[in-house]
């Protein structure tokens, strides 16, 4: 740096001096015109004729001309020695200068960098940030064959915060609890927010998953205080997940998914901590291989759509098919949807997986509706879409696009997924039901509804979480719970679908409860579209009296739906 400076420097100081000089030089020159013309002026003044022996003489016999003779080679050497005077001098003040803009600008590129690994809110790294850093540390842990671990950390019920209390106490509870994060971990480890309610810590190294544990029992110590605001006091839960590298994963991505999946099961128990199964490493290093290949997957139409029957209890008509996708992969052959859509959240594709399960289901409805068929459709709405504001329109278009009426479709949303934003969540399915399209309430009974919402949500049907429909034979608690919803349903006026029926008793009891629809694998597994036109037949010539069977073009909707 000190040999680059030195050289800039010399380059500003030859480069002053070479100007200085050059006017100098001007000036020797016009002084020597000078000099010349007053020597000739002073022989026409004499009456000489101008020879170079007067104009010799001239300059012999007048002292005033000799000394002229010599101003003009005094004022060059002494302009000549203030130039190189003033092109140092200006040499140091540009270098000066340069080094100070130098300067603000390496530590504003600093500042820049800091700010873009920051996360503007709480002022923790972040998720940009923290993934770097894991993935840097991952390979120096590599190296060095020493562990490290993660926490993700979820807050629970935090856009209930949102909701009630608007956005601007939510911010302020998300920057609480970032320093108390902070607090809790002591310097012991790296403390990121991941996004709105998520934080994520990296530790390195670590021993054991003891560590993470101990760590996780802080953070709750630490969040376990109330938070003020203003005048009110909120209790702050959360969900915790860890993964410990190498032992859960050996990648950055992968490490990430597992603790997240960890906090996600944690969360299904009510919250706490909760370190990753044995039993993952292979299998999220496997699904982290496929969902690099879902896209692909995707575009080149791997994969495809099987549907299983919705039969009316008492059994002689069929209500409708439900949409499931699967993934035919070229080696793996085909993997259910329970391995590769969680890929397709995290890694933003699940608005390209639901859109063409949406244009594959609409596109069979019409089909079937076109042979004879009219049943309706039903197909599971990911939390992405439900949140997605432009998702009326575009179910409006594909509508349209297949000549369906919107009656034939049916969106599935789950109880969790309609309570986890329920201001936007009652817009888009209000806007969406407002088309005609009807809405139906799936795995009612595991989450945490509120009668008061599901008063005011515009839906057609509660579906029966299948868990307590395969215990109800076994337990009076399933069994009331079971009678309970069915009760609910229709006292809101809608139908009640119970789905996993896997024998005749099952499916007996539901009848007998008055169960309005049944779903599961003793009336059909979920088939392609070849095989349910098969299975079709084969029920309608066994359920329906042969005066009342309805053939091709000529079928009474009212007899299937």
């Amino acid at each position: 740096m000190q040999r680059s400076n030195a050289a800039y420097f010399s380059h500003i100081v030859r480069a002053l001096r070479s100007r200085a000089s050059r006017y100098a030089y001007y000036g020797l020159v016009i002084a020597l015109i000078a000099v010349v013309l007053a020597t000739v002026a002073t022989v026409v003044l004499a009456g000489e004729p101008i020879t170079l022996a007067s104009l010799y003489d001239a300059q012999r016999n007048n002292a005033s001309l000799l000394a002229l003779d010599l101003m003009p080679f005094l004022f060059a050497l002494w302009g000549q020695y203030i130039g190189v005077i003033m092109s140092h001098q200006a040499g140091v003040i540009v270098l000066d200068q340069t080094e100070h803009l130098r300067v603000d600008n390496r530590a504003l590129e600093a500042e820049a960098v800091r700010m873009g690994q920051r996360d503007v809110l709480t002022g923790l790294s972040n998720r940009a940030h923290f993934f770097a850093e894991l993935d840097r540390r991952i390979g120096a842990a590599h190296l060095s064959r020493t562990r490290l671990g993660i926490l993700v950390i979820d807050l629970d019920g935090f856009s209930e915060v949102n909701d009630q209390f608007g956005e601007t106490n939510g911010d302020r509870v998300l920057k609480s609890v970032g320093r108390r994060l902070s607090l809790a971990m002591e310097n012991t480890g790296l403390v990121a927010r991941l996004s709105g309610d998520s934080f994520g810590i990296l530790m390195d190294p670590v021993a054991s998953a003891d560590m993470l544990d101990s760590a996780a029992q802080r953070i709750q110590q630490g969040l376990e205080p109330p938070c003020t605001l203003d005048n009110l006091s909120l209790n702050i839960a959360s969900s915790i997940g860890g993964a410990v590298y190498p032992d859960h994963a050996r990648d950055a991505q992968a490490l990430l998914n597992a603790a997240d999946g960890a906090m996600q099961h944690a969360k299904t128990r009510g919250g706490g901590f909760e370190m990753v199964k044995a039993r993952l490493p292979l299998r999220d290093a496997e699904m982290h291989s496929l969902s690099a290949e879902l896209r692909a997957a995707i575009d080149e139409d791997q994969l495809v759509l099987y549907l299983q029957p919705l039969v009316h209890a008492s059994g002689d008509r069929v209500h409708g098919v439900e949409a499931l996708v699967r993934w035919q992969h070229p080696r793996r052959g085909l993997i259910m949807p329970g391995d590769f859509i969680p890929r397709a959240e995290r890694s933003g594709l699940m608005r390209d997986l639901s859109n063409w399960v949406l244009r594959r289901a609409l596109q069979y409805a019409a089909e079937l509706r076109t042979a004879g068929w009219p049943l309706r459709m039903s197909v599971n709405l990911s939390a992405r879409s439900l949140l997605d504001p432009d998702f009326p329109d575009v179910l409006a278009g594909l509508l349209a696009a297949y000549e369906l009426p919107s009656k034939f479709l049916t969106l599935e949303i789950t109880e969790d997924t309609l309570m986890a934003d329920q201001r936007r969540t009652l817009d888009i399915v209000t806007r969406v039901a407002n088309m005609g399209v009807q809405i139906s309430i799936d795995d009612f009974g595991t989450g945490y509804s509120q009668l008061a919402y599901l008063k005011r949500l515009p839906a057609s049907e509660i579906k029966i979480d299948r868990s307590f429909v395969q215990d109800m034979l076994m337990s009076k608690t399933d069994l009331s719970i079971v009678q309970a919803t069915i009760g609910l349903a229709h006292a809101l006026d809608l139908r009640a679908v119970g789905e996993g029926i896997e024998n005749e008793a099952q499916a007996d009891r539901l009848r007998m409860l008055g169960c309005d629809l049944v779903q599961g694998y003793y009336f059909g597994r979920p088939m392609p579209m070849d095989k349910l036109r098969d299975w079709l037949e084969q029920w309608h010539l066994y359920h329906v009296p042969q005066h009342e069977r309805l053939l091709g073009e000529g079928a009474d909707p009212q007899r299937l739906n």
